[in-house]
């Protein structure tokens, strides 16, 4: 378990502890009604050498990674209703916080962080170099060039991340859909906002609004602002929204356990009653909370696979029952007809060669309670045991980068379902503080997302990982600071390529 509890970003002082990987968010957020971290102020020096402008070449990156100055083609639809404040221009001056996203050009952009942390104009060769990087190496983020100017520097300063657009409009159409192929994503809620762990501006790789103050665009009602957090229903409101205006069907909401303990979907159901035909809701059964310390007793049980009956039992009623007992039958996603759940594996279910009695056991309990068979897609680890094959309806792969075709692709039972992560930059949750190096899988642009759902237009079904992990990098949400390329992606960037796509616009 990396947690690295001590560790703190040199620029973050929100003293929230990091995950190792994303089954691993749940920990954060147990421990932060445990422990209290205080490490002082903090600055932006680096902890390792920075090679200075000029020394660092840009590092060759394949097509699907690449961050060259087209990186945001242009969408065939209506323009974006997304417009940049005016460019930076000055006054230079030395500021106590450095704000990362001052200036939309890459010139423009390293003069203002040169100015903020110096209170000098930028050299021009400093410029030059760092821009060029900016616009060609996919490794040189807009956060490596604040941090290594600071480390060159020796300068101590906070960070701040501002919106560089004019406005948060509203997106509520949803587009004409032309396509078979049903479109869910894995959604993300175990978190608090404003600097809550896994909310710290810092940690984040790019930034929603009402992360860090309430935001008018994250309101229930007219009038009001609310918080980037699943206690507040205009976060789900807002959520599920703009996932209407991308084409998605559904959310495939991220359970640990503790997050829908008490009641805690509520607001998610008081969102959804006050929209008309909203987007669906599946469960992700995310299993890596059994066995921790940091939930209180009953999640510092390990259950054991063999004991079949204990095991499912105890697995649905901690999840699967309460779960969907808390959603609306009208909202749930069905496959086929059938209530849809993705079983993952954490590594703390085992063993997993005897995993497939656990799961038709857990099946048969919710067809009784509920009266609907689920239709279960389950981790490939699962099927380690000969018989899963007789119990799961279909089969993902959970991080799909290394695989031939950057997706998964399930044909059991004769469904076609596909699966992918488009994007990636874990460094903010990994290494905080540190900068981006060439050894960094780092995949900020759109070329991913364009592939997969192209390649993936004759499936029934495309699950995207994920909507909204902002520790990953994986999310394709409404993030205000998405950058690639030396250029600004509009915030519904992501969002529009998949309303396209179900639109048919790129998906033959």
């Amino acid at each position: 378990m990396k947690l690295a509890l001590a560790l703190r970003n040199r620029c973050d002082d929100s003293g929230s502890p990091r995950r190792g990987n994303r089954a691993k968010v749940a920990a954060a957020l147990g421990l932060a009604a445990l422990i209290s971290v205080d490490a002082g102020p903090l600055g932006c020096i680096v902890l390792h050498p920075v090679d200075p402008p000029g020394a660092t070449t840009s590092a060759p990156s394949s097509p699907a990674t690449s961050a060259v100055e087209g990186a945001a083609a242009s969408h065939p639809e209506a323009p974006s209703l997304f417009h940049l404040k005016p460019e930076w221009e000055g006054p230079c001056a030395r500021s106590e916080v450095i704000d990362v996203n001052l200036g939309h050009t890459p010139e423009a952009f390293v003069k203002a962080a040169y100015c903020q942390i110096t209170g000098r104009p930028a050299p021009a060769d400093a410029v030059e170099t760092w821009a060029k990087r900016l616009r060609q190496d996919p490794h040189t983020r807009r956060i490596d060039v604040v941090r290594a100017l600071c480390n060159d520097q020796k300068r101590h300063a906070k960070l701040a991340y501002s919106d560089p657009w004019v406005s948060q409009p509203e997106l509520l159409e949803a587009p004409k859909r032309q396509t078979k192929r049903d479109l869910g994503a894995v959604f993300m809620f175990f978190f608090g906002c404003p600097g809550g762990v896994n909310c710290a501006m810092d940690w984040a790789n790019t930034h929603a609004p009402g992360m860090d103050a309430p935001h008018p665009i994250l309101g229930f009602k007219t009038g009001e602002s609310g918080l980037y957090a699943p206690s507040e229903p205009g976060f789900w409101r807002r959520e599920l929204l703009d996932a209407k205006y991308s084409g998605l069907q559904f959310f495939l909401l991220n359970t640990y356990g503790p997050d829908i303990s008490e009641g805690k979907l509520a607001p998610l159901a008081k969102a959804l009653a006050s929209l008309d035909q909203p987007i669906q809701i599946a469960l992700f059964d995310d299993t890596w909370t059994w066995g921790q310390p940091y939930f209180g007793e009953f999640w510092k049980q390990k259950p054991n696979m063999r004991d079949t009956e204990r095991t499912a039992n105890l697995l649905y009623e901690a999840k699967w029952k309460p779960f969907y007992q808390q959603i609306d039958k009208r909202n749930w996603y069905r496959f086929k007809g059938r209530p849809f759940i993705y079983f993952y594996n954490a590594g703390s279910l085992e063993p997993r060669e005897r995993s497939a009695a656990v799961l038709a056991k857990m099946k048969e309990r919710f067809k009784a309670d509920f009266g609907e068979e689920p239709f279960v897609d389950v981790d490939v680890a699962y099927f380690a045991d000969g018989e899963m094959p007789r119990v799961a309806d279909a089969k993902f792969t959970w991080m799909t980068h290394g695989l031939p075709e950057k997706r998964s692709r399930s044909r059991l039972n004769g469904h076609i379902i596909d699966h992918a992560m488009v994007k990636w930059d874990s460094v903010g949750r990994d290494r905080p503080g540190e900068l981006a190096t060439d050894r960094d899988r780092i995949i900020k642009d759109s070329a991913l997302l364009k592939r997969v759902l192209t390649e993936s237009s004759d499936a029934e079904l495309l699950v995207l990982a994920t909507w909204n992990d902002l520790g990953e990098g994986t999310g394709i949400n409404r993030n205000y600071d998405y950058y690639a390329g030396g250029r600004w992606l509009e915030p519904d960037h992501f969002m529009r390529l998949i309303r396209e796509s179900q639109s048919n616009a790129l998906s033959h």
